[in-house]
Parts: C-alpha cells; structure tokens; sequence
C-alpha cells in the first residue's frame, strides 16, 4: 500500500537508522543492561523513549525481552503521568505482540486500551491513531468488515486533515483487496479531493503532496488489477505521479511512479517504452540505494526481455535480482526472482537449470507462504518436469499447481463473499443511518413544531398585550379628556356663577346704595310739621322717581339671581 508508505516513511527511516547502529549491541546487551543504561538518563520522559525505542528495534527472536522492556516504559510513563509515553508504549506493546507473537487477542486488547485511555482525556488525535492501528492489524488479517468499522470510527471522530486523507485511503486499499474496484477508487478520489481543498485554502505541505502521489499509483494500480485492465488509464494516473514527484524531486516517488509506467507499455506490449522507464527507475534506485526496488525492476527487466526473446539480458538481469535479494535476505522477493530465472532457463531448453531454479522458488514460496508465489512456480516447473521427461513428477506439479490455484480461487471467492456481505452490511447500515436520520428529522420537525407553536403562543400573547394596553390607554385617554372637559366646563360655570356674584354684590354695593341713600337724604329734608308745605310735594316726586330707579335696579339683581340658580340646577342634572 503506497499510502501506507507516506504516513510511515519518516518513522522508517528513523528506526532503520537506529537498528544499523544498535543493534549488533541489543542482541548482547541483557534487560538488566539496558536498564542500567536507561538509568543513566537524567529525565524520566528520556527514559521512556529510550525504552520503547530500544524494544522497538529488537528483534523478534528476543520478543520476550521486547516485551519486559516495552511494558516497563508504559509502567515509567504511568508512574509520572506522561500521556504520550502512555500512547506510544501502549501501541509498541500491541505491535510486539503482533508482530513477533502473534498474539492477536493481546495485541487488541492493548489498543484497545490506548483508545479508551484516550477518550477519557478527551485525546482525539491518539483515540483516532489507535483505532486507526486496529484497523489496519484487522486488514492484514483479513478481517476487512472489522478494519472497515474501526476506519469508520476514526472518521467519526473528526480527527483533522492531518489524519483523515490517510484514513480515507487506507478504506480504498482495503477495498482494493477485496476487488471493489469502484468502491476503491471513489475512496482514493474523497481523500484527494479532501487535500485539494486544503491545498486551496493553505500551502500544501509536503507530506499532503506525498500522499496525492500514492494515491494516484493505488488508482492506476485498480486499473491494471481489473479484470479488463485498462493500461492507458493506469499511465494517466502513473504520468500524474511520476510527474508531481519530479516537481518535489522525491527518488522514492520516482522510481514507484516510473517503475508502474513501465509495467503499463509492458501490458501493452510496446516493450521498448517499457525497458526506458523500467531503466530510469532503475537509475533512480542507485541514488537513494533502494534494493528492494532494484530487485523488483531488474525482475520486470528479465521478464519484459524474456518477452522480446533477448534470453541473455533477460537472464542477466533475472540472475542480478537473485544475487541482490539473496544478498539483502529479502526473502519475500527470492520465489519471484528464481522463478523468473526458472522460465528463461525453460526458454533456452535447459530444463535441468530451470527445474533446479523452479524447485527453490518453491521452497522459499511455501516458506512465505506466499500462495501466488507458489501456484507460478508450480505451473513452470509442470511445464519443465514434461519437456525434460519427467512424467510423473511433471504430474505431480500439475496437481499441486492446481490445488494451489483453486485455493487461490477460494481465496478471491471469499473476497467475492466478503464484498457481497459488506455491500449487505453497506446498505443495512445505509438503512440504519437513514432510519435514525428520519427519526432525527422526525424529532428535529417536533421540536420545531414545538418551537414553532411556542413562538405563535407568544406572539399571541404579546399581541393581546398590546391591544390591552392600548385599549386601557384609549380609555384613560378618553377619560383624561372628558375629566379635563368637565374640569373645565365646571371651572367656566364657577367662574360664571363668581361673574354674575360679583356682579350682584357690585350692584348692591354701589347701583342699590345710590338710591337708597338719596331717599334717605329726601326723607330728612321732609316737613313732618307743616305737610302742606310746597317742598313736600318736591320731595314726594324726588322719593317716587328714586324708588321706581331702585325697583329697576332690585329688578335686575332678581334676574340675575334666578339665573344662577338657572345654571346650578342645569349642572346638578348634568351631574346626576
């Protein structure tokens, strides 16, 4: 997996570095030694690294060791509280026994505890990285529906760009495994889009454009693997790559992106196109000193030259990538190399030197276990054992060839079982999520009801507020108006009835007081003692004249009284 190689590569690099010089030491080196010279370190935080890197790069053969030393870097980063060291001694431990023990129960049993530890302290990144290391431990075992369910968790916990590309990728390998070649490559295509978009809003990194690389070599590898491969589309996607890892000048990506191109003109038989780019990987290789690339080219080399019938340089090359992988103990390589070597010798009728070539191949494959190994060389040794006369044994091969095939064939039919039952779990779990999003909608369109209905209510009662305060602000309005009116109409008629007071006691002060005064004075100007005298008469008239002038005037007082009680009646029966 290409993608695996990106998330990893730099870690790799490290530990390679470390096992080249340490590691003739760690074999001689006891628990007790190491442990003296852990504490030799001045920071606890020092000596758990120093643990795990040591039991990290141990190898297998000591497992028990790795074991004692990984477990007591986990008991030093618990004793001082340090999370990360809890994390990776946690992961190690699992990986050990993985990898060295095949303890699988164990293995999962710590990562399993490295994601629970991290969800208590609200740790996305380590939750999302030891579910992550499940799911990949479930891949290799063929676990695919569990590896599947344990990426899906990760993507659950949306742990950031930094991991989900990865993640997203690493479902499309698995997928790939399987033969869901559609379902691979819409994976492949959700995580490149997902880093083009980063790359939209922020510089790419490096480790991005990396991880765009190797998801182009996954894509144009599902179009070689389908059934109807398709090698013009496969050179696109390997042009792309090849191109992007001459732009960021990365060998490794290079050598991958030139080597797959190669592979695609070989599919193609334009065998020339194909020795040019095989040769410049193979150039490429030097460079950073990749054997296992050179022994993989110089193998597609032998084999492009077998196919063009130029025996010698296919075998030259054939024979350099036996020597390189014998040399490099690349035992998984060895059964591919030796049975290329096997078909060249069987194409130059030296049957003795092929089926001795073939032989080994098959040896080594069984030892791998390697079931596509084993099924090729049986299959030219078959070819081998009857050109060279040997019947029976040439039998014998063809009957093992074919049970290999056939358990090969049960394999992939088993992949045909697993994507049925993952695309059946698919759509369940399509249904599922589709019940649970209706009922969420279902609950979602309630409380909004709810809402809405709430929003409505008082709305209503806001309205009905205002319309009563109005109403009541109406009604004092009118009230206010009418008190201030009867106020005023009541002022008016006290200020009319104090008008026509003051006018009556003004007419009694001086109209009334004028006349009565003057018949007073007539009066004593009256002659009692003579009442013929001719004054009398004179005073009479004056007497009668005044008289008659204060009857008008007592007249008019009258008139106005009556008015005023007019007016007060008026104003009691407007009051009543």
């Amino acid at each position: 997996m290409k993608i695996f190689f990106v998330n990893t590569f730099a870690l790799l690099v490290v530990l390679l570095c470390i096992s080249h010089h340490v590691h003739g030491q760690v074999e001689k080196e006891s628990v007790d030694s190491i442990n003296a010279l852990v504490q030799k370190l001045s920071s606890d935080t020092e000596k758990v690294k120093m643990l795990i890197d040591k039991s990290s790069v141990m190898y297998c053969e000591d497992s028990a060791s790795k074991i004692i030393i990984a477990k007591e870097a986990k008991q030093l980063a618990e004793n001082i509280g340090w999370h990360e060291g809890i994390y990776a001694a946690t992961r190690n431990l699992g990986q050990i026994y993985f990898k060295c023990q095949k303890n699988y129960a164990k293995t999962f049993e710590y990562l399993q505890e490295n994601a629970v530890t991290a969800r208590n302290f609200h740790d996305v990144i380590n939750e999302a990285i030891a579910l992550e290391t499940i799911a990949k431990y479930y891949r290799k075992l063929r676990q695919y529906e569990r590896s599947l369910d344990y990426y899906g968790q990760v993507l659950k916990l949306k742990p950031g760009i930094t991991i989900e590309p990865g993640i997203l990728g690493d479902m499309g390998v698995v997928y790939k495994e399987i033969g869901d070649y559609p379902r691979a490559l819409s994976w492949f295509d959700s995580a490149i889009h997902l880093l083009s978009a980063t790359g939209k809003s922020k510089k790419m990194s490096l480790q991005d454009t990396l991880m765009i690389t190797g998801l182009l070599l996954d894509k144009g590898d599902i179009y070689l693997a389908s059934a109807n491969p398709d090698p013009e589309e496969a050179a696109y996607y390997y042009t792309k790559a090849r191109d992007i890892s001459q732009l960021i000048h990365d060998t490794q990506f290079l050598i991958w992106s030139l080597n797959d191109i190669g592979r695609s003109f070989a599919l193609k038989k334009d065998y020339k196109n194909a020795i040019e780019n095989y040769q410049n990987a193979l150039n490429n290789c030097s460079v950073i000193h990749d054997f296992v690339s050179t022994v993989n080219i110089q193998n597609e080399l032998a084999n492009t030259y077998s196919e063009t019938w130029d025996l010698v340089r296919a075998l030259a090359y054939a024979d350099s990538a036996r020597k390189l992988a014998e040399d490099q103990q690349y035992v998984d390589l060895l059964p591919k190399a030796y049975t290329t070597v096997g078909n060249i010798y069987l194409k130059q009728d030296k049957y003795d030197l092929a089926i001795n070539s073939l032989l080994k191949a098959l040896d080594i494959s069984r030892q791998t276990n390697i079931l596509e190994d084993q099924k090729n060389a049986l299959y030219s040794l078959s070819d081998a054992y009857r050109h060279n006369g040997q019947w029976r044994e040439a039998f014998d091969a063809s009957q093992n060839y074919y049970a290999i095939r056939d358990s090969v064939y049960n394999i992939a039919f088993l992949n045909r079982l697993t994507r049925k039952e993952l695309e059946v779990s698919f759509k369940d779990n399509e249904e599922i999520e589709r019940a649970r999003q209706e009922g969420e909608y279902g609950r979602k369109i309630e409380r909004q009801k709810v809402l809405t209905y709430c929003a409505i209510g008082g709305i209503v009662l806001v309205l009905l507020l205002v319309f009563f305060v109005y109403r009541n602000y109406n009604i004092q309005k009118k009230y206010n108006d009418l008190l201030s009116k009867e106020k005023k109409r009541h002022l008016e008629h006290i200020e009319a009835q104090s008008n026509i007071l003051s006018d009556i006691a003004h007419t009694q002060a001086h109209d009334v007081r004028g006349p009565l005064a003057t018949i007073l004075g007539l009066v004593q100007v009256y002659n009692f003692d003579d009442p013929e005298d001719p004054m009398n008469r004179q005073v009479v008239e004056w007497v009668g004249a005044t008289a008659e002038k204060l009857d008008v005037i007592i007249k008019e007082v009258i008139i106005k009284e009556n008015r005023l009680r007019n007016e007060q009646r008026k104003k009691g029966e407007l009051d009543a």
